[in-house]
This record gives C-alpha cells, structure tokens and sequence, in this order.
C-alpha cells in the first residue's frame, strides 16, 4: 500500500522539527523519480510498497542517475523481518525503517543521512 496520507503528515511535522529541511512529496513512483531529478535533494524517503514500481525498482532508476547515486535514500516500510532488512541493505538503502515508525530512530536518522550528505 502506498505511504498513505496520514503517514506522510506525520513525517512532515516530525521534519519539521529539523531546521532547514523542504518536504517534497509524490504519490507516484515516478513522480518521485522525476521530482528526485529535477529538486535534487539531500535525502530520498522511499516507501517500498508502493502500486506499480516498488521501492527497489525505483532504488535502481535512482541509482543509475549521476546526479542521484550520491543522495542517501531511506527505506520506509511495514516489512520488518530480519531477511527483508538484510534486501534492503543489499539493495543500497542508506537506512531501512519499519512501520510503524519508531520517531526517535526516524529523526535520528535522517539527520545522520543530511549531515553525512552535506559532509
């Protein structure tokens, strides 16, 4: 099922607690993919169950970017089993979260993923 509103309005608020951080959402894949082109951002949250593309499809595009394979992208998902972590891992996630999140970790998180970024 896509991040469904509810979930994206919960990390809007808790990245607004982190200064100086843009919020752009897509309800597509590919308009994530085309938003990721055209914005350029610092760090990607990627949900991996998503209708059409999943999340590893869309890994792959963002990978074979040049102006995309640097920016750290972070799995959000409701898999939490040990072999799923271990695929995303393998995959190229920067950071894999289950739902539900865990807000510390989240926060946590991505700001470990801008700071590395802006190293």
């Amino acid at each position: 099922s896509d991040l469904n509103p509810c979930n994206v309005k919960l990390i809007a608020q808790l990245l607004g607690r982190i200064s100086h951080v843009n919020l752009f959402t897509a309800h597509t894949p590919e308009l994530g993919i085309e938003l990721a082109l055209t914005r350029q951002p610092d760090l990607i949250l990627l949900d991996i169950n998503m209708s059409g593309m999943d999340g590893y499809e869309v890994l792959e595009v963002l990978q074979t970017e040049g102006s995309l394979n640097e920016v750290p992208v972070i799995a959000i998902t409701a898999n939490a089993m040990a072999h799923d972590v271990e695929r995303g891992n393998a995959a190229g996630f920067a950071d894999y979260l289950t739902k539900p999140l865990d807000v510390e970790k989240f926060l946590e998180t991505v700001s470990q993923s801008l700071a590395e970024g802006n190293a």
